[in-house]
């Protein structure tokens, strides 16, 4: 508890922490998206804990501090590296209820959203397999943080209250999230007893109650009372699985991610694609372009990733796929599976450590504060599955959706561990990271600050405003001259939030926080 006092202290004053968006370690790292969470995590390496320590810290830390993004009653995935075992991954998204009856028309959010979560399971197996620390001590910090009350942020808040006409339709969203018919200002003391109820339970049982105890009990119950699918039975049958693993290469690195229900496929697709070009050696503007063709083509695969994924990665399917994509012209054709999606959900964090292990993980509860119910007993709110968000699923279904944890490796070594949040955004974004680190030898946190690109069916979205890096000046004036019909965005964090770890050749950990979010990244000092 000691060493906890100094990070109580700063739960009163959260507004406080430096917003570090990029920091150098020759020991450890951390990135999150949440000021709070990067210090969970760096205080469980103070205190001698590893990267899955530091994780799970986080992890837990975003449930109280980021609802809108993530939570308890959510979806993870997570990929990782450990130095002699090598890359891995686990899986677990949420699932569809054995009970599901699709109806011919759904509801966005609601109790008839909601599947089995599967944050909960996934954070305590990963954590209990290769944490140091006890569970009790790395759920603490988000045990202190919920009942004694943080600060929250005004972005947190804004995200919430653009939802509140949905938000102000269910009992435990009412009780938990507002307060007079509205929601807690930004800067406002914000406490969640039956949330810290909940985390003391799960420190204490390492999730038992929450599968197949009195937390599952409770939580299926409001569920069936308002009219959802999730049972006993589900709760008690879930399990957090091996991931499936997809490799491939680009420029020398080994380009590492997750299965189906992941989009790790798509990313190297890419990638593989865009290796056809020496991108060091052209314009800005024809590197966007170049980006903007394949993620085009790219994203007309998705289809295939349910009956062809392995293909997706084969280097010379990418080979062939880019000799039909890119016409002379650089014109690039409209396609009516490249759409525009949501933006606003998902988190992404990244740890390592002093012995060379590297997590990479992302969580989310699917759009804004995910299907707007919260168990009014438990204290959480829960993802949105089942519905028009992820399309049309099956009983027993997985929920897949563009979330992308990546890891790169050079020679067999960690060489950068990276993630995103936004939609259909994620996957470009990751990719445009990737490239500007490895074609452009962009430092970690220039890499993050670099203008990206989105291609729609009929234009091409251009970040464009006040956090932008161009490596060329005249990027933006040669975009609007080139004939193709662009549109420049000037609000921020609409392409994609990346939280990433660079380990580089003198053997430091170099850490970065996405520019256009409120995250941080800190490093344990020797």
């Amino acid at each position: 508890m000691k060493q906890l006092l100094p990070f109580l202290f700063l739960l009163i004053a959260s507004l406080a922490f430096s917003q570090q968006k990029q920091d150098t370690s020759s020991a450890a790292m951390v990135a999150t998206a949440h000021p709070m969470a990067t210090e969970a995590g760096l205080l469980m390496l103070k205190q001698g804990g590893n990267a899955f320590d530091a994780i799970a810290a986080s992890s837990f830390m975003l449930s109280v501090v980021e609802p809108s993004m993530s939570g308890l009653g959510g979806r993870l995935q997570a990929i990782y590296f450990v130095p002699g075992q090598g890359v891995k991954g686990l899986d677990a998204t949420t699932q569809v209820p054995a009970s599901y009856i699709k109806k011919a028309k759904e509801a966005e959010h609601g109790y008839g959203t909601i599947g089995v979560p599967g944050m909960v399971k996934g954070i305590v197996q990963l954590h209990q397999q290769y944490g140091k620390l006890s569970l009790k001590q790395v759920i603490e910090p988000a045990i202190a943080a919920a009942s004694k009350g943080h600060m929250l942020l005004s972005e947190e808040s804004r995200r919430e209250s653009i939802e509140i006409k949905e938000l102000r339709k269910f009992e435990g969203t009412v009780a938990h999230f507002l307060q007079k018919d509205t929601v807690y200002a930004g800067g406002s003391l914000f406490k969640q007893p039956a949330l810290a109820k909940t985390l003391k339970t799960i420190a204490r049982d390492k999730g038992k109650s929450f599968y197949t105890g009195g937390i599952a009990y409770a939580l299926t119950e409001e569920i069936k009372q308002g009219g959802g699918f999730l049972t006993l039975a589900d709760m008690k049958n879930y399990k957090a699985e091996e991931a499936k693993i997809v490799r491939g290469s680009y420029r020398g690195y080994e380009i590492i991610g997750t299965g189906l229900p992941c989009y790790g496929a798509i990313v190297i697709e890419m990638l593989q694609m865009l290796e056809q070009v020496d991108l060091s050696k052209v314009s800005e503007k024809d590197y966007l372009q170049y980006h903007a063709a394949a993620h085009h083509k790219a994203y007309e695969d998705r289809p295939l990733l349910k009956t062809k994924e392995d293909s997706l990665v084969i280097a010379r399917y990418a080979v062939n796929r880019w000799k039909d994509s890119l016409p002379k012209t650089m014109a690039l054709p409209a396609s009516a599976n490249t759409a525009d999606h949501s933006n606003g959900h998902t988190t992404h964090l990244v740890a390592s450590d002093q012995n060379g292990n590297m997590v990479s993980v992302t969580q989310s509860v699917g759009p804004l504060m995910g299907s707007k119910v919260a168990s009014k007993k438990n204290g959480f709110v829960l993802a949105t599955t089942m519905g028009p968000y992820l399309g049309e699923m099956k009983p027993g279904e997985r929920a897949s959706s563009h979330i992308s944890p990546i890891i790169i490796l050079k020679d067999g070594k960690p060489f950068l561990a990276l993630g995103a949040a936004g939609g259909a955004r994620i996957v470009p974004a990751i990719v445009q990271v990737i490239s500007r680190v490895i074609d452009h030898g962009m430092p970690l946190e220039q890499a993050l600050s670099a203008g990206r690109i989105y291609q729609l069916p009929d234009r091409l979205l251009v970040e464009n405003h006040k956090n932008v890096f161009w490596k060329d000046k005249k990027t933006m004036d040669l975009l609007r001259q080139s004939g193709i019909k662009i549109e420049e965005i000037k609000t921020t964090a609409q392409f994609g939030r990346v939280h990433a770890i660079h380990y580089d050749l003198s053997g430091n950990w170099i850490g970065a926080a996405d520019p256009d979010w409120s995250g941080t990244a800190k490093g344990l000092k020797n």
